[in-house]
């Protein structure tokens, strides 16, 4: 217990004191986010604080591990190899933006990886997977979580705090089972922690590609480790309703490019939080209602492991269920809202008309 709390503060520390140096690093080098039709920035912001982030796991973990003998560390070498290898590629594309191609066979040899090396989906509630189910779903499954916290970071402080709340909560879940996983994700907790001190609105750094493709190989990866009878049952399940946000943002982008004829990886202003935007909230009330989300989605997922397997479930389906109509509703009033803009640009609509009194709306 205590040199995990050790591995877990040293973890924050490192954090906390190394993004001051990449920010500066940053400065020095001109490293700075572009801006583009994804992103809703303006002005130079530092795009490498996945670095500090990686960093300060990375060393907290193989203390842990090596150090302290906490954990085996031929049981999360595969992890280790693997994510080291989404990381660097990463920073290689923040810096020189390399071909989608070849991103996708990076994140495709990464998970192999892991998958291959005995870490998969097992069972969907009672049914059992052949390997030629099991390996490719679990393969798929990581490529797309990989790429579904990549989109999602279009705001200050969100997918750092979607990451936050998505490990914490499967770190309280394998504490709970007595699942040694537990401290690795307390440990990337507590990294992300510290980044987020330095990307809540206003941010001074952004993670980049290299911070938000590790944050979505870690959440994906993780609970691919085979752990008790009872989380395995409803694993899959679990794992849905932890990503949702992410997750069905960029199964909507790919239909939305899909539908347009436009390649996969293109940039928009068509995601989740742009869509929150143009009905009217502001980029932070955009940013705590999706954390909020998440909040409640960690819950449930907590609340279904205290259940029976049937009824966690059925929690689960119906949470599940939510979120998909929150995301049609999202959806269609903000094809609505532009629907009316277009016209009334088109002087199709009359524009709303402006009060001469506005202490007085009834004059």
């Amino acid at each position: 217990m205590i040199t995990m709390w050790f591995s877990i503060a040293l973890s924050f520390i490192l954090s906390v004191s190394l993004i001051p140096v990449v920010i500066k690093i940053c400065a020095h080098y001109k490293l700075y986010d572009p801006v583009n039709a994804r992103k809703i920035h303006s002005g130079n912001i530092p795009r490498l604080g996945g670095v500090g982030i990686i960093i300060a796991f990375f060393v907290s973990a193989v203390i842990y591990s090596l150090v302290l003998k906490s954990i085996p560390i031929m049981q999360i070498l595969p992890l280790l190899i693997a994510g080291l290898l989404i990381f660097g590629f990463g920073f290689i594309d923040d810096l020189f933006d390399m071909p989608a191609i070849l991103k996708f066979f990076v994140q495709l040899t990464a998970s192999c990886i892991v998958v291959f090396s005995g870490f998969r989906f097992q069972q969907i509630f009672k049914w059992v997977l052949p390997l030629w189910v099991s390996i490719p779903l679990s393969v798929g499954w990581m490529i797309g979580i990989i790429n579904a916290y990549n989109l999602i970071d279009g705001l200050d402080g969100l997918c750092g705090g979607l990451s936050f709340l998505t490990i914490l909560a499967l770190g309280i879940i394998f504490y709970t089972i007595a699942d040694p996983s537990a401290a690795l994700c307390f440990i990337m907790a507590a990294a992300i922690l510290g980044f987020l001190i330095y990307n809540w609105p206003p941010a001074k750094i952004f993670m980049g590609d290299n911070g938000s493709q590790f944050m979505g190989f870690m959440i994906a990866a993780v609970p691919l480790y085979y752990s008790t009878d009872n989380f395995e049952y409803n694993k899959f399940l679990i794992m849905l309703v932890l990503v949702a946000v992410p997750m069905m943002d960029t199964i909507a982008a790919i239909w939305r490019r899909l539908r347009d004829r436009r390649p996969i990886m293109s940039p928009d202003r068509a995601h989740l939080h742009h869509k929150l935007l143009n009905l009217g909230y502001t980029k932070k009330q955009a940013m705590y209602m999706l954390l909020l989300i998440q909040f409640m989605l960690c819950v449930a997922v907590y609340l279904a492991m205290y259940l029976s397997r049937s009824k966690g479930a059925i929690l689960l389906l119906v949470v599940y269920t939510f979120m998909t109509f929150f995301f049609s509703v999202i959806h269609f009033t903000n094809r609505a809202v532009l629907t009316m803009k277009r016209r009334r640009k088109l002087g199709l609509e009359p524009e709303e008309p402006e009060d001469d009194d506005p202490e007085n709306p009834d004059n």
